[in-house]
């Protein structure tokens, strides 16, 4: 017979490349299922409001003209659609291409068996691959996968997910020639795996609507009913196990039946045979990599299936079974307890016993499928009959102790086979020299009791010893023949009267024949035995069932924390999960490998994490009574103690309670501690690594708890804030206190493990509210800030304007900075209360700020706004384009026009000035709105860098002084730089000098954010003109405050703060080239100059002209301009003389 596998076999190497890209296509589904984007949902109302009206299933289709025209007549619209594009087209390419991978596997398929069919492949028919061994394991898992990636396919996506994604598709990246086909493949079927009922037809519908030839299929499922397809009854060789021997054909059948659902409606010969010989003692099976069935449940609507499985599921017989399976747990719990006591299981036993040592597992096993699969039955009335009598915790007994015996034998047979050939020769040197005395004491010349003399059997014993020195190991069979044959042999030449009555010369015989057997049964040992041994040993079957027994592991664990010593056995026999998916992408050699096993021993690592979790969450637990002890009970020593107190302050009590503590933490630990280094498919598992990582999980939800559920502000209030801010910092003080207390205790950097995971929460939660204000958003999963292994926790949102407590802190600030309630003073560094004159937020909020939630926690705070203010600059500048180029298209030149050039005086002055601002009056109240908020969190910024380096400088002087020189030096030598371009090169961009130390910078507050650029824009014409009538609109509606020498507004309905008014008008002008502050500078000084002149036409009799107002008003602008957006006086007196800011100070 050919090999389908050779390496000339063409047809064998195009099919085995077709199945490995199947196995490859299952992964990437399974791996992209997890991550599909809520909001193709739409289960949230917000989502549907929002969403709605550009995320359309395939009524889109029906009419897509109606829909695009509604998007694209709506500007908000266009918005949403472009942001959610940027945002999420990356991934929705990703799933497309899933999806048409399966269409054209199942189009690569079809076209194989016609090439075959046709006798492309020169002697090789259909008939012959079903013949060959490779060929019918390889046609059978071809459709098998197929009908995997459909069920697995409507099991994690759902149908109207699948339709949103091919539609937006389709919008974003236009139709193909597969689009339609793929569309067809993928549609909804209108099943949902979280309802019990199912469709009428399904899944024989969904199966029908790409279907691969159904003649082959018969074919198939006819090789599969009277065949052993993958020779597994040799490993399973008992009659009682034939239904676990089966069980991998026998899920291949519950899938491809449903591409040809007639035999399971109408064939009831077929049904029956299939039943009886793969389902005759089990009704709920495993059909991939721990996705499970019931068939009594999913078989219900086909008639001859249903009647097949009648016996099976007679209630009689289904007791019976059950009472069978409960009893054989109890006599192999008892037989696996024998073989685990200490010293029992030894080399010499696994040479004598082996056969029955896998007999004792193959027994332990297929119980084990049976128990661990038909707990989860569906069927209600079965499922009571099920969890009578056989508690979950027998179950994960039988488990752990069947995987403890497996990895047991399995290292005595690896080092049987490393020492196999040492034992060997060892043994047969010791046999050939017995035969050699044996034979000289026969020859009469070395008399051991009395001279004895017999020269046959002295030359019997001398070819015996020949004999045994030419055996050979390396033909095991021929040896193993003579070695039976010598045995016998020396057994019969004990009862000669020479020998029969010599007791010595019989000893060496019978250690001879020890010897001889010791031979046997070492050239017994061989490879197949650990493929024996991993066969017997499949755990896949229980991939996903055996999630249900993680809370019993960690009842297990906590009663005895070395019980994670068995659990390791338990992990490396769910690490056979990886054979089913990996066995022929390794045989075809495809590059998929890596991605495929690294996704799947990621999901074993998982596990293992999920499990071990328990002693990170139990040490936190115990944690928590220290922290109480610390930060409540006990007592800080006083730097001098009296005598007379010291019996006061040792406080016996709460020591104990601490030590006591601090031993179960240490105890709970050990057990992981003590675990060896595992390799779990091709990830190597380091115990200390993982409790590490639990640890750091732990700590990681417990801060983020802490963070999300005391920064929650109810009231509004400044004492509420500070209340909780207070809180916060004695909860997470006395947290880090007792976790670097108990660090000693574990082996591990408390401190670090607190900083970097505390800095991780903090940019985790800053980066997700700031997906607020950006096109392309990045989803909690996809951040650089989150880890698989440490999970920062997400929580929903409290309120519908922040998503996480970064955006709650952020706008309890803004919202107790309120420009229309408080005055900020510059001299005062802080925000007032005008009514009270009571500081309302300064450098003790700041101070209390930096104590809660440390350096990190205020740079993230300072982050956050620096969105907001790039956002609403944004829309200043959106805002421009509007209403200014386009709404104000022939204004605004004729207006710069009458004023050009700016050193001259217009002509008619106060009329033009007063007739374009009555024109442009209505634009001002939005805009002067958004600037001032923008000068608001500018002035927040600022008080916050000021915390930032006052608390490095404090902490950490050297790396300020360090951070302050660097900082300058480059400076210079980018002046440099500017100054002399051919001599002084730029600071090298390979080095990364200049983005390395931008975030230390930042992060120490050696920065200042009103110099700082926000956002890029192309030049806007015209700009000066349209900010300098904003700026006249708004010194109109305002005076200056004899006593501040401030700006303030005339009525007490106007903003009281005119300071971020300024601030944010300099922010804006900051984003554009220099040459629109000096314009606009120029304008107002045209405008006083205009005013001056008109005032000094008729000045008061004996006194200078007084200034009027408005000039009074725009100078103090200036001058607050030129303090806060470092405007040089230089500038502004090159339009106006310096004796007018004098005048305005007189």
């Amino acid at each position: 017979m050919f090999d389908l596998l050779s390496d000339g076999n063409v047809a064998g190497k195009n099919l085995l490349s077709i199945v490995s890209r199947g196995s490859a296509i299952v992964a990437e589904l399974l791996r992209l299922s997890d991550h599909v984007p809520p909001v193709f949902y739409l289960a949230e109302k917000a989502d549907q409001a929002k969403y709605g009206l550009i995320l359309h299933d395939f009524s889109y289709l029906k009419n897509a003209e109606l829909h695009e025209s509604r998007i694209s007549g709506d500007p908000n619209l266009v918005d949403l659609d472009e942001e959610f594009r940027e945002s999420n087209l990356e991934l929705v390419e990703r799933f497309y291409r899933m999806f048409e991978s399966i269409f054209r596997y199942v189009k690569d398929l079809t076209r194989y068996l016609e090439d075959v069919e046709e006798g492309v492949y020169i002697q090789i028919r259909l008939e012959d691959l079903l013949v060959s061994e490779s060929g019918k394991q390889l046609l059978a898992e071809a459709f098998y996968l197929y009908g995997i990636m459909l069920i697995l396919m409507d099991n994690r996506i759902e149908g109207s997910v699948r339709e949103r994604m091919l539609i937006c598709y389709y919008r974003y990246k236009g139709g193909s020639d597969t689009h339609s086909a793929v569309c067809n493949l993928c549609r909804a079927t209108g099943f949902s795996p979280v309802q019990t009922k199912r469709p009428a037809k399904y899944p024989e519908d969904f199966f029908s609507r790409l279907t691969p030839p159904i003649p082959v299929i018969r074919m198939i499922i006819n090789r599969l009913r009277s065949d052993d397809v993958y020779n597994q009854m040799k490993e399973w060789p008992n009659p009682d196990h034939r239904c676990t021997a089966l069980s991998t054909q026998a899920a291949i059948l519950y899938v491809v039946l449903f591409f040809v659902p007639d035999v399971l409606e109408k064939e009831a010969a077929a049904m029956r045979e299939i039943v009886d010989k793969h389902f005759s003692d089990n009704w709920v099976i495993s059909f991939y990599m721990g996705y499970v069935v019931d068939l009594s449940v999913m078989w219900e609507p086909y008639k001859a299936a249903n009647a097949a499985l009648k016996n099976t599921l007679e209630p009689k017989q289904v007791k019976e079974t059950h009472r069978k399976q409960v009893e054989l747990v109890e006599q192999q719990l008892k037989e696996l307890g024998d073989l685990l006591r200490e010293g029992v299981l030894t080399d010499e036993v696994v040479l004598d016993s082996s056969s029955k040592l896998f007999h004792c597992l193959r027994a332990c096993n297929s119980t084990l499928r049976w128990a661990m699969l038909h707990r989860t039955a569906r069927n209600k009335k079965l499922r009571d009959v099920m969890s009578a009598g056989l508690p979950p915790e027998k179950i994960l007994l039988l488990l752990l102790h069947t995987a403890q015996l497996e990895f047991k034998l399995g290292e005595h047979l690896k080092g049987l086979l490393e020492s196999k050939g040492e034992r060997w020769a060892k043994a047969q040197r010791e046999c050939a020299q017995s035969m050699t005395e044996l034979s000289h004491f026969f020859s009469g010349e070395h008399a051991l009791t009395r001279n004895i003399k017999d020269p046959r059997l002295q030359e019997w014993f001398a070819s015996l010893a020949t004999e045994v020195s030419s055996l050979s190991l390396h033909d095991s069979t021929l040896a193993g023949r003579k070695m039976q044959q010598l045995s016998a042999a020396l057994e019969d030449v004990e009862q000669f009267h020479q020998i029969e009555g010599n007791a010595h010369v019989k000893h060496f015989l019978q250690d001879a024949r020890s010897l001889l057997r010791q031979m046997v049964r070492t050239v017994n040992v061989k490879e197949e035995q650990l493929i024996t041994l991993a066969t017997v040993a499949d755990l896949s079957y229980a991939f996903d069932v055996i999630t249900d027994f993680v809370p019993l592991m960690h009842r297990f664990i906590k009663q005895d924390p070395f019980a994670v010593l068995l659990l390791r056995a338990t992990f490396l026999k769910l690490a056979s999960v990886l054979e089913l998916p990996l066995v022929r992408i390794n045989q075809a050699a495809s590059e998929d490998l890596s991605s495929v096993a690294e996704y799947y021993s990621s999901q074993l690592v998982a596990f293992v994490r999920d499990v071990l979790e328990v002693v990170p969450v139990n040490m936190f637990l115990i944690l928590n009574d220290i922290i109480a002890t610390q930060t409540t009970s006990m007592q800080d020593l006083p730097p001098r103690l009296e005598k007379a107190s010291l019996k006061e302050f040792s406080q016996l009590e709460q020591r104990y309670r601490l030590a006591r503590s601090t031993h179960q933490v240490s105890v709970f630990t050990e057990g992981v501690l003590a675990m060896e280094t595992t390799l779990v498919g091709i990830v190597e598992v380091d115990p200390k690594q993982l409790l590490q990582e639990g640890i750091r999980k732990e700590l990681t939800r417990q801060i983020a708890m802490a963070l999300h559920g005391m920064l929650i502000f109810p009231n509004g209030t400044l004492q509420d804030m500070h209340q909780r801010l207070e809180k916060l910092h004695k909860h997470l003080d006395g947290f880090r206190k007792s976790f670097e207390y108990i660090s000693d205790y574990v082996n591990i950097y408390g401190l670090k493990i607190w900083q970097e995971e505390f800095s991780r929460i903090i940019n985790f939660n800053v980066e997700q509210e700031c997906n607020t204000f950006l096109r392309k958003k990045t989803y909690a999963w996809e951040s650089r800030f989150q880890s698989t292994a440490i999970p920062i926790p997400v929580y929903a949102p409290v309120d519908e304007h922040s998503r996480t407590f970064i955006g709650r802190l952020v706008r309890e600030i803004l919202l107790q900075t309120d420009r229309n309630k408080t005055v900020y003073l510059d001299a005062q560094s802080g925000w007032y209360d005008p009514a009270s004159g009571k500081e309302v937020f300064g450098i003790r909020t700041c101070s209390l700020l930096h104590q809660s939630i440390g350096a990190i926690g205020v740079r993230g705070v300072d982050r956050t706004l620096g969105f907001l203010i790039a956002r609403d600059l944004q829309d200043a500048v959106r805002f421009y384009r509007r209403q200014g180029v386009v709404g104000l298209k022939v204004f605004l030149p004729e207006f710069e026009a009458s004023l050009d050039p700016t050193t001259s005086l217009p002509a008619s002055a106060s009329k033009l000035y007063a007739s374009a601002l009555s024109r442009t009056a209505k634009l001002w109240p939005w805009f002067a709105d958004t600037l001032s908020r923008v000068g608001q969190v500018q002035l927040l910024r600022r008080q916050l860098a000021s915390e930032l380096i006052f608390g490095c400088r404090l902490d950490s002087p050297t790396l300020a002084s360090a951070l302050e020189v660097m900082n300058e030096a480059l400076l210079n030598d980018i002046e440099a730089h500017y100054a002399h371009p051919d001599v002084k090169p730029y600071p090298s961009e390979e080095k990364q000098l200049l983005p390395g130390l931008a975030p230390l910078l930042d992060t120490s507050g050696l920065c200042s954010p009103l110099l700082k650029i926000y956002i890029a824009s192309e030049p806007l014409p015209r700009l000066p003109h349209f900010l300098f009538l904003f700026a006249l609109s708004q010194v109109a509606s305002l005076r200056v405050d004899k006593a501040t020498g401030l700006l303030v507004a005339q009525d007490k309905s106007g903003s009281l703060d005119t300071a971020t008014l300024i601030i944010g008008l300099g922010t804006l002008l900051k984003q554009f080239h220099s040459s629109v502050t000096r314009t606009f500078i120029a304008l107002l000084a045209q405008y006083v100059r205009c005013h001056v002149v008109v005032a000094a036409r008729d000045p008061p009799k004996g006194k200078a002209p007084p200034l009027p107002a408005e000039v009074v008003n725009v100078l103090v602008l200036l001058r607050e301009l030129c303090k806060y957006g470092h405007v040089t006086r230089a500038l502004v007196h090159q339009h106006l003389p310096p004796y007018l800011f004098d005048s305005m100070m007189a």
